[in-house]
């Protein structure tokens, strides 16, 4: 006797033909008029049983799950019946890549259901700390379960929400690769083996990255020894590995995108640089890569009194991040004159404006004759 690990598309269905099998309801008349009594056996649905905060993503993973603690005979019995064989969803067994049956022992059934009743799922990276930090997609993580092994898992997704960070982690269960996200992670819900690691993902993520950036930038067109240079390209690439999270507020997007582009632009990442610039154009309206240097009637009138009164201060960053990318003065001008008439947006614009003030602009275009 093992239990067998079975799906069902429908849990209130299977439950109610288990429950008439147990207690010997559809055995046909010539088996109830000899007397025969079914081989006794004991199930668990677990999506009719999870708490009612469970996660919508713990009850997507078990929503098709049924335990069947039986004989193989027992099992075979169940699967062939006429009312499995039948329906269009039918019972099946629940197979391991390689097509084998999984099974569990009574020990590990006992884990699982304590996971599936609590939905007691942690994560940790190594050693545990106590902060969110080094935390990027393809990363290596540990699944802490409650009274069971722990699991290996691998990042799939990064998303930045206000209330704090969401991972998507993909982890085998049972045989199969299974996914599940953790939402609203702060300090001390993830932990890493590095606690020398400055921390960027904790706390608000976007400052902490236009903190490091600044920091590039001051020092990045400055003449430096080569090793001081190679200890930037490091702080810059740690950066980058972050270019996957996904960020849901617009702004807060529009920024980080901002941050990656000149990330990518300092580490002569070509391709990355167009992919960025063209979101940055898209947010802008401004048209194509091409138009910067244009003065024609397709580029940006950035001296336009009016195009500068009407841009907002997420305007002004994504401009700033073009003009490190492309050397176009205009756009710098523009964050200037926009800064000059918003003496009380935000200090990082300032601070970006001091940092490329030293940076080669490039000459203008002339247009080309019609």
């Amino acid at each position: 006797m093992r239990w067998y690990v079975m799906l069902h598309r429908n849990p209130q269905w299977i439950e109610t033909m288990l429950d008439k099998e147990q207690k010997g309801e559809l055995l046909n008349p010539l088996q109830q008029s000899l007397g025969q009594q079914p081989e006794p056996f004991e199930f668990y649905v677990p999506y009719l049983y999870m708490r009612p905060d469970a996660s919508d993503e713990i009850r997507r993973i078990f929503h098709h799950f049924v335990f069947i603690r039986a004989s193989e005979r027992r099992i075979q019995e169940l699967v062939s019946s006429d009312w499995n064989s039948l329906t269009r969803l039918r019972l099946v067994h629940y197979r391991s890549r390689a097509g084998s049956q999984i099974t569990i022992s009574d020990l590990e059934y006992q884990q699982l259901h304590d996971i599936m009743y609590n939905s007691q799922l942690k994560v940790f990276f190594g050693v545990p700390t106590a902060s969110v930090r080094e935390m990027e997609v393809g990363s290596k993580v540990m699944l802490r379960i409650k009274n069971w092994e722990n699991h290996p898992g691998i990042i799939e997704r990064i998303r930045l929400r206000k209330d704090g960070v969401s991972i998507r982690v993909s982890f085998n269960f049972l045989g199969r690769t299974k996914s599940v996200t953790f939402d609203d992670l702060h300090d001390g819900d993830i932990s890493y083996a590095d606690d020398n690691t400055e921390q960027l993902i904790s706390g608000d993520l976007i400052r902490n990255f236009e903190q490091e950036v600044a920091i590039v930038l001051g020092h990045w067109f400055e003449k430096s020894s080569a090793e001081k240079k190679l200890q930037y390209v490091i702080r810059l690439r740690r950066l980058y590995t972050y270019a996957d999270i996904q960020i849901d507020e617009d702004d807060d997007r529009r920024r980080f995108t901002s941050l990656m582009l000149i990330c990518a632009t300092l580490l002569m990442q070509n391709e990355a640089c167009q992919h960025y610039c063209t979101q940055l154009l898209q947010w802008l309206s401004l048209g194509n890569t091409s138009d910067f240097s244009a003065p024609d009637a397709q580029s940006v009138a950035f001296d336009d009194a009016d195009r500068i009164a009407s841009m907002t201060f997420t305007d002004a960053y994504m401009m700033l991040a073009l003009f490190v990318c492309t050397r176009n003065p205009h756009l710098r001008d523009a964050v200037k004159a926009y800064r000059k008439q918003h003496p009380d947006c935000p200090d990082i614009i300032g601070t970006f404006i001091n940092k490329v003030r030293d940076i080669r602009t490039t000459k203008p275009r002339k247009p080309a004759k019609s």
